[in-house]
């Protein structure tokens, strides 16, 4: 049952970022379920990483809570916890230009 929730919250999940994005070809999303919870990583476009966070973090609490809701109807009965990480690179003018 696990493969199966990981796989259903991947295409959810990647739907909805890549409608989200400008650059949906960059866009990157792994799902890992363990006993107690179901962890997504985003990765996408440094520029794009703004647009999936939101302002002030609605629109990745929105992921979340959509993800949650569609797991729970989808696989009734499944208690784990949805997370949702951004990654991103450590190799951007950001990290590089530190000093």
């Amino acid at each position: 049952m696990a493969a199966g929730i990981v796989e259903y919250v991947k295409s959810f999940i990647e739907d909805l970022v890549k409608k989200i994005v400008d650059k949906p070809e960059e866009v990157s999303v792994q799902v890992s379920s363990t006993t107690k919870s179901v962890l997504v990583q985003i990765k996408s476009a440094k520029e794009d990483i703004g647009k999936i966070i939101g302002r002030h973090g609605r629109s990745i609490d929105s992921l979340k809570i959509l993800t949650t809701v569609v797991k729970n109807t989808q696989f009734l009965g499944d208690k784990k916890d949805v997370f949702i990480e951004i990654i991103e690179d450590e190799n951007t003018d950001f990290y590089n230009n530190k000093k």
